[in-house]
């Protein structure tokens, strides 16, 4: 018989992907919404962890954990709490030693992480695993949409979100929790029909580009391009402007189900959007939110003060904010309730109204039933720099991975905690996943950012508990090595830079040798796959191993990283050589859409035009003759 866990959680959504994750590893789960219940059928002694949400309706998870452990039964019980509140290293261990906590799992999690945790308590599940889909589902009235994408970001969940409501249905493709994506089967949501909304086409215009479209099985956007209605920075904007619209208005439903199924095996070559859950979420508030449900979420908690969220994850959320907001966001330190923090601002009472919902949704302001005494740093929320350069990351990264507590810190070893937690916010803002955000960062680079920020959590948690600090300085003593991990990035990006040069240079052979070097150091990196594709090709392009050899570099880079420009036109170039002249095309599309300002692919896209209009006169060409 499998390992029987027990999940305490009010929040439904969260305690059905919770269940069914772990019942696919072969566990066998049961959850509670109300804590009493959990508590009542945990006492029977027929399970191996509680899984249980620091904040419950009623008996609060430590209260229930005290419970537990007078309780002959559950005395030796291994409980694990799920909170996102972020504590000091000293305060989680009263927690532990004061209400037995074994062990916490710090939101926003992976569901790695916590089958990690799971087996580090209990072992591997007795039965064995499932290779079923993951999958979710529920009601938008017991799950609003608001807390169903905020509860995505929390479980850093990928895959697809099935939205319908009637007749009405969306596809949302999730990426780490972030919505980059969305289908819909409503006319007035194509690309066309919202141009006519804004003005942008007549009907007659946007008939004539469909009917184009559908003669030359090109795009429609490209050939708005053609006519000269749209340039092609206008039809990047439009394409993430019909994106963001169709899931800004499913805001406006008042009810729906939903169904969320786990996997990244996206739809290829979509238009993808670089927007925070938070940001998402504040803006379907402002828009399609009226008062009464906005009022919903504020009243509980209008006696209640709001301060920023300790939490890093959620408290440095890109969010980006008007001068009026910020001063609404400098007024929440916890020493004012929500009701005299609106009541200072009554000319914008609505509108201060949704700010203050969005930022309680997405956990960027914790609620406390007192004021709170001690001062705190206001909430920074700069919106993240969005042409943050992978170069710059990477020279921060080789400089910050090598060095110890102290040296990332920048702090003494006689600093006191509050020197630390300073230094520790200051990287916290400055290197936050959502600085470097994007919708398709590789692999490789999306693992260099999260354990960077995850060896700033560490010398923080480590630095501020005085015991875990002498051992760590004593372990310094003995000698501490650089890790292999930075050792291979360095060599890698050094290899992949003299590529580069030998590029520019048009040395192709030498160029091979130096980004075969870094591919094989950083297989998953799909600009050091692309450029070595395109130094083979160059070099070596007559020879047929070569030439397929550098196609299926492209196409795996292209899979990598869909938004990579080169990737796409280098593509083009050689299905051009290669004389499949249809799949240029589409190459030299989506390298237009990746990059509006690519005047290479540009221009084949012209010649394409004009070959077809000097040889058969195809249905494209007869029109842009006329």
């Amino acid at each position: 018989m499998g390992n029987r866990i027990l999940i305490i959680d009010d929040d439904p959504n969260i305690c059905r992907f919770l269940s069914e994750a772990l019942k696919l590893r072969g566990y066998l789960v049961k959850s509670f919404a109300a804590g009493e219940e959990g508590l009542l059928e945990l006492k029977t002694g027929d399970y191996q962890l509680a899984l249980l949400d620091i904040l419950l309706p009623g008996r609060s998870g430590l209260e229930i954990c005290r419970e537990l452990r007078l309780h002959p039964a559950t005395r030796q019980l291994p409980i694990m709490m799920m909170t996102a509140f972020y504590r000091e290293a000293a305060q989680i261990r009263e927690a532990r030693e004061s209400y037995g906590v074994t062990d916490y799992l710090l939101k926003p999690f992976t569901l790695p992480a916590l089958y990690q945790k799971v087996e580090a308590l209990v072992g591997p599940a007795g039965r064995r695993r499932s290779r079923s889909q993951l999958r979710v589902e529920g009601s938008l009235v017991e799950t609003p949409i608001p807390k169903l994408l905020h509860n995505h970001y929390v479980l850093r969940a990928t895959g697809l979100l099935h939205l319908e409501y009637g007749t009405l249905k969306k596809v949302v493709y999730l990426r780490d929790g972030y919505p980059i994506f969305a289908r819909s089967n409503l006319v007035r949501e194509c690309l066309g029909q919202m141009l006519i909304r804004e003005g942008r086409l007549s009907t007659e215009e946007c008939e004539e580009s469909l009917r184009r479209a559908t003669a030359s099985g090109r795009l429609q956007g490209t050939v708005l391009i053609e006519l000269g209605l749209l340039t092609p920075h206008e039809l990047t904007a439009a394409l993430g402007r019909q994106v963001t619209e169709k899931l800004l208005e499913v805001f406006a439903w008042p009810e729906g189900t939903y169904r969320f199924f786990q996997g990244s095996n996206f739809k290829k070559h979509i238009t993808a959007i670089d927007l925070s859950p938070a940001t998402l979420i504040l803006e379907g508030l402002r828009r399609h939110y009226p008062p009464r449900r906005i009022s919903e979420i504020l009243l509980p908690h209008r006696s209640h003060f709001p301060r920023p969220a300790e939490n890093p994850l959620y408290r440095y959320q890109d969010l980006p904010l008007s001068p009026a907001d910020r001063r609404l966001v400098a007024q929440c330190h916890g020493n004012l309730s929500v009701a005299q923090i609106l009541e200072h601002h009554p000319l914008s009472r609505q509108e201060n109204e949704r700010l203050l919902a969005a930022l309680l949704l997405v956990g960027m302001m914790e609620i406390h039933p007192q004021p709170i005494v001690d001062p705190q740093e206001p909430l920074q929320l700069e919106a993240a720099e969005k042409d943050q350069l992978r170069e710059s990351f990477l020279a921060e990264y080789r400089e910050l991975m090598p060095k110890d507590h102290f040296a990332l810190l920048g702090v003494s070893p006689q600093a006191p905690v509050a020197e630390v937690r300073k230094a520790f916010f200051a990287l916290v803002k400055k290197f936050h996943p959502d600085r470097f955000r994007r919708e398709y960062l590789s692999p490789e680079l999306q693992r260099q950012i999260n354990a960077l920020f995850q060896k700033i959590n560490e010398a923080h948690e480590t630095l501020s508990d005085p015991s875990r600090r002498r051992l760590y300085q004593e372990q310094l003593r003995g000698g501490a090595k650089v890790g292999p991990d930075v050792a291979t990035v360095l060599q890698a990006e050094t290899a992949y830079q003299k590529g580069l040069v030998l590029l520019r240079v048009r040395n192709y052979r030498g160029a091979c040798q130096e980004l075969a070097g870094a591919v094989k150091l950083s297989p998953e990196e799909p600009e050091y796959l692309t450029h070595y594709a395109w130094a083979l090709y160059k070099a070596y392009g007559e020879e047929p191993p070569q030439r397929r050899q550098a196609q299926e570099l492209l196409v795996r880079s292209a899979t990598l990283n869909p938004r990579l420009w080169t990737t796409h036109l280098y593509l083009g170039q050689l299905h051009k050589a290669d004389g499949q002249l249809a799949e240029a095309e589409k190459a030299f599309e989506r390298t237009i859409q990746c990059n509006p300002d690519c005047t290479e692919a540009l221009r084949e896209l012209r010649l394409s035009n004009l070959r077809r209009d000097r040889g058969a006169k195809g249905v494209l060409g007869r029109w842009l003759s006329r």
